[in-house]
This record gives structure tokens, sequence and C-alpha cells, in this order.
């Protein structure tokens, strides 16, 4: 529910917008395509120069696959290859003429007027008002440049009537595409400004209690100095002092309006090996070689400290591994104990259910979670690097 929540939120946004239009896009493109090619294939054997128009749309076939390519990889229309577009289909109008019937009284194709229509409202969507009107002025000159080659009555009355869609989709597509930008400005804006209130009202209300718990911590340092070193609880007494001066420190940077956390994925995780000396910890990180948002480390260690809560509490285990991985494209982190396990079926818990999955699916990330009875738990955390952070 909260990833449905979370992508709802992501849809009414600038980045939801841009990501509609270039789906949009690529639907339409699909479409043009198959419109062109059917009537290629059966207006083919009247053409004038069938190699010509056979080329004519290739081109223009190549020139929307690659728009459609890369819009979708950006989540947005990328403005270059719009106006690469723009420039095949200008010049796909203008040959037209040159592989048309030769018979006189033979209705011409009409194809690339068809499928240049969706030209102009990319056009619309990307470009400046200026760079808008000049791409439905050219298109247009392109179809009105037909007459020039005395075509039949009846194709001359189309390319009037034609002329009127490449107006509308043109500037039909600016306005409507702006409208939706303006909107979606409007909605990340009132967006920060909650969250800017929602930030100011929790550093209210824990600026008491965080004072309480530091007093607490201070409590808890007397009396674990106080402890002696060879009593057994001794160790896990001051993993736990760790634990919650950790708490008070975040708590401390939610009220201060700092982030709980750095960039640093490895310093994170190693913060946690002293809350946990009472665990057989490993640690494996190694093969960190780049730095996080600080939104999605802390996320990322809360996820790890929560399960090691889940080994100290249940598992039993005789060794626990912390790994991790993260380069520029991808990272993983797991947690991985030989403890008691549990039955997959098992309801899960706050800590797994809310501060491992949903906290982590919320960011983009994804989480399985691996156990049988008897045969320990794998916690494994794993994502690319294109967040979901407010």
């Amino acid at each position: 529910m909260a990833n449905r929540g979370s992508r709802q939120r992501s849809l009414l946004s600038a980045d939801g917008v841009e990501r509609a239009t270039a789906i949009g896009v690529a639907i339409l493109k699909g479409m043009n395509a198959v419109q062109a090619v059917a009537m290629v294939v059966i207006a083919l054997s009247a053409s004038r120069r069938p190699w010509l128009e056979i080329l004519a749309v290739t081109a223009y076939g190549l020139a929307g696959l690659a728009l459609v390519v890369g819009s979708l990889r950006a989540g947005r229309l990328r403005r270059g290859l719009v106006l690469v577009d723009v420039a095949t289909g200008i010049s796909v109008v203008l040959l037209a003429p040159l592989f048309q019937p030769s018979p006189s009284g033979q209705l011409w194709t009409e194809w690339p007027m068809a499928v240049t229509f969706l030209v102009g409202a990319e056009a619309g969507a990307v470009l400046s008002t200026t760079g808008t009107v000049l791409t439905m002025a050219g298109l247009m000159t392109a179809a009105s440049s037909w007459l020039l080659y005395d075509p039949p009555g009846s194709t001359r009355k189309d390319i009037l009537t034609d002329l009127v869609p490449y107006f509308g989709f043109t500037l039909g597509s600016l306005l409507f595409v702006g409208y939706l930008r303006r909107l979606a400005a409007l909605a990340d804006s009132r967006a920060r400004t909650i969250r800017m209130l929602e930030e100011e009202r929790t550093r209210r209300v824990l600026h008491t209690p965080y004072r309480l718990l530091n007093n607490l911590a201070d409590m808890l340092r007397a009396e674990a100095a106080r402890g002696a070193e060879d009593d057994p609880g001794h160790r896990e007494r001051r993993a736990r002092l760790a634990e919650a001066v950790a708490s008070v420190d975040e708590i401390e940077a939610i009220v201060r309006g700092t982030e709980p956390a750095s960039g640093n994925l490895a310093a994170e995780l190693l913060r946690l090996r002293e809350q946990f000396t009472d665990l057989p910890l490993v640690m494996n990180i190694d093969d960190i070689n780049a730095d996080l948002p600080p939104q999605a480390a802390y996320r990322i260690r809360e996820a790890v400290r929560s399960a090691l809560q889940n080994v100290r509490l249940y598992a039993h285990a005789t060794e626990v591994v912390i790994y991790a991985s993260l380069d520029a494209t991808s990272w993983v982190v797991s947690v991985h104990d030989d403890g008691v396990g549990f039955e997959p079926s098992t309801r899960r818990g706050v800590g797994l259910g809310e501060v491992i999955v949903n906290a982590l699916e919320e960011i983009g990330a994804r989480v399985e979670v691996n156990s049988s009875v008897g045969a320990g738990t794998l916690v494994e955390l794993s994502g690319d690097h294109r967040w979901a952070l407010n």
C-alpha cells in the first residue's frame, strides 16, 4: 500500500508529467509507425519512386524509434531527439510529392501528413513558444509545397484541410502540456511546504522527549561504567547503551533539522558494530566505492539495525554476517545469520514489515527475506541509484 502511494505521489509531480508525456508519445509513435507501413504497403505499387518512399518511411521510423527509446530511458522527451524527429518529419513531407503516383488524376498517398501531426505535438510539448511556432510553420509550409506539383483535385482539398490539424496539434500540445507542468510545479511546491511544516512540527514535538532521553543516556553511561568487565551482562549493557545513544543522536538530528546520517554507507554500517557487540558480528563491507544520498543511507542503516535487533531477540545465532557492495550503478546490502530461522508464512512484525520492507520499497529499493526453520535468515536489500526520495 505504501509503495503504491509512493508511485501515485510520483505521478502527481513535475517528473510524473514528463514521464507520462514520454509514454504517451511512445504509444502514439507506435500507432503512427503501423499506420505508415500499412499505407506504404498498400500504395507502393503505384509509387513513382518506390525506393524513395521506402527510404522516407524508414528514416521517419528510425527517428521515431530513437526518440521513443531515448525518452523512455530518460523519463522525459529529450529535446535533441525531438528536434531530429521534427527535421525528419518536415523532410519527409517535402520529399513526398517526388514519390507520388505520376498518372494525372490518381489519388496521392497522404501518410506523410497523417504521421507528422504528432511531430507538431512533440514540438509543442518540448520546445519554447518560438520553437513551436517555427515547427508548425515548417510543417505547414512543407505540406503546402505539395500544391506546386499539381496534385489531383481531391488531394488538393485534403492538403488545405490538413493544415488545420497541424495548427491544432502543435498549439494544443503547447498549451495543454504547459498547463500540466504548471499544475505539477504547484503540487510540488505545496508538497515541499507541507513537508517543511511537518518537519517543524516533528521537531517541536520531539524537543522535550529528546532532552529526557539525553538525560537517560547519561544515566545509562554512568551505569555501564560501574559494571565489571568480567560481568557476563556487561557487553550486552554496553551494546544497548550504544544503541540508545545512537537513537538519541537521531532524535537530535530531527530536532535540529539536520540529516540523521551521512552519505557514507560504510561509515554508517560500521556505527552499528558498537551497538551490537553482544552479537558474533562479521562485517564484509570492503566493496563500497561510492556515496549515497543521506536519506537513502539512513534508511538502509536503519533496516540493517532492525534486522540485527531481530537476530538479537530471536535468532540465537553463532554468526551474523553483514555484506555490502556499492558502485556507480547499483548497490546491495545483506544480513545473514545462522540462527533458528522462521517459517516464511509468519506474519511480519513492525521491524521487518515497516522499518525494513516498506521503508526501503518507498524509496525505490528491493527487499528479499529468505528463511526457514533451522536454516537461519537472509535479509537482502538492493537497488540502483534511481531514488524516490522526498
